[in-house]
């Protein structure tokens, strides 16, 4: 999917079931979230992040923190709990519409809708924290790269960016599929099978090829770790980065 059609496509999850596809648990399909519940997962996830980054010796300030693919403000509002300001970048105006309904804090976090492989709309180094889960594995892997560059020039020089992609798929005809899903043959394919329904597509960069483009960009690997937040068809990896 170009920009245009991955707009188009979580557009519609956000106007069918949107918080299922943010968190995909399976039990959640066809709006069972329950909000309250919903949004605790979010301040769970950044407590633990946090912790993280602290445990690794890193000490960030806490102005201001970057929400990449915010949906529909699951970590957002989170974030705001430890951070002054916090901004929220999502494709879809359908999420970030509920991303406005659920702001608990509209002094403090906003909401920007970009539709563009970059983050032109912030000037350099001005985010302490950079956080993106489960977002970039569902776009192609040449926006997921110029979004990694994007993460790194605005970072602060003493801020921490934390994102998760994953590497590979598990199986190896998945993997064989892979070349074939920026193709306008295989989008045509799946036109015919899901019609109008909006399809959550995975896609993955090797982890040597993650490390060498961050590097390449000013960025150091700080900590990899194994993650379990992508489909479990997937091998993925959280990577800390500082700038180098």
């Amino acid at each position: 999917m170009d920009l245009k059609e991955l707009q188009e496509n979580w557009n519609k999850f956000g106007l069918t079931d949107p918080f299922w596809s943010v968190l995909a648990w399976p039990d959640k399909a066809e709006n069972r979230w329950q909000i309250d519940e919903f949004f605790e997962t979010g301040r769970r996830e950044i407590d633990d992040v946090l912790a993280y980054v602290n445990a690794q010796g890193l000490s960030v300030g806490r102005e201001r923190a970057l929400d990449f693919g915010c949906g529909v403000g699951r970590l957002s509002q989170a974030l705001a709990r430890h951070f002054q300001r916090v901004d929220g970048v999502d494709i879809s105006p359908a999420m970030l519409t509920l991303a406005q309904t659920y702001n608990q804090f509209p002094d403090r976090v906003h909401y920007h809708q970009n539709e563009v492989d970059d983050l032109s709309l912030f000037p350099d180094a001005v985010f302490d924290f950079i956080y993106s889960n489960i977002t970039l594995q569902h776009m192609q892997p040449r926006y997921a790269r110029a979004y990694m560059a994007e993460f790194l020039r605005v970072l602060g020089p003493n801020g921490a960016l934390v994102f998760q992609i994953p590497a590979q798929a598990k199986r190896w005809r998945h993997r064989l599929i892979q070349p074939l899903k920026p193709t306008r043959l295989f989008r045509f394919y799946q036109r015919l099978r899901y019609r109008d329904q909006p399809v959550m597509n995975m896609y993955g960069i090797p982890k040597n090829q993650v490390v060498r483009w961050l590097q390449a960009h000013g960025g150091r690997v700080v900590d990899i770790q194994p993650d379990q937040s992508a489909d479990a068809l997937w091998h993925s990896f959280r990577y800390l980065v500082i700038k180098d």
